[in-house]
């Protein structure tokens, strides 16, 4: 009688399997490396944010404020005008601070947050949504800067890492009402349009 050495359908299977459970695990890690870059990213570039403003500070005694009556004042959107995407060159107030020689550089699809107090602008608050533009995505947000427990007034923030709305987080609501500056990957700081 003949031996076959070969493998049983069973053993090929239980080999598929195994292959397929191994890369399945691949793709979770994966993503989630790639997740957990894109929230570094969008940390670091707020940070870099909050340290521009803070040598505008160091040379103008105050942080720049939103609105106002002068011709060259920032409304709104106030990165979006500030580091040069948009405006003219007068808007231009945090591109000298910014540490890349180029243009600022976002990463990936968010929105940038703004507050400063109204009194004497001593103090600052800047997020960055983490889940896409207007936190699309509900992976929530992140908070620098000095008026961490201040800012905005009557409600501050009170942490740096923050929930979404969809978790039920009140801080979200609290940081998508201030100033906001939505960053597309392609094109930069965009104009909502409001």
């Amino acid at each position: 009688m003949k031996k076959y050495t070969a493998f049983t359908l069973i053993e090929m299977l239980i080999v598929m399997g195994i292959l397929i459970l191994l890369l399945a695990i691949g793709i979770a890690v994966g993503r989630y490396a790639i997740q957990r870059s894109q929230n570094v990213k969008h940390m670091d570039a707020a940070r870099n944010l909050y340290a521009a403003l803070i040598k505008y500070k160091l040379d103008y005694k105050a942080y720049p404020s939103i609105g106002g009556t002068c011709s060259d004042c920032i409304e709104k959107e106030f990165f979006a005008y500030s580091t040069g995407y948009n405006g003219s060159p007068a808007h231009f107030i945090l591109k000298p601070y910014l540490e890349s020689e180029s243009k600022f550089d976002g990463g990936t699809n968010a929105t940038y947050y703004y507050a400063v107090d109204e009194t004497d602008q001593q103090f600052v608050v800047v997020c960055v949504s983490l889940g896409d533009v207007d936190d699309e995505k509900q992976r929530g947000f992140y908070c620098t800067g000095d008026g961490i427990g201040l800012l905005p007034e009557g409600n501050p923030i009170t942490d740096n890492e923050i929930g979404s709305q969809e978790s039920g987080d009140p801080l979200a609501t609290i940081v998508m009402s201030l100033d906001n500056s939505d960053w597309i990957q392609a094109d930069g700081f965009s104009l909502s349009g409001n």
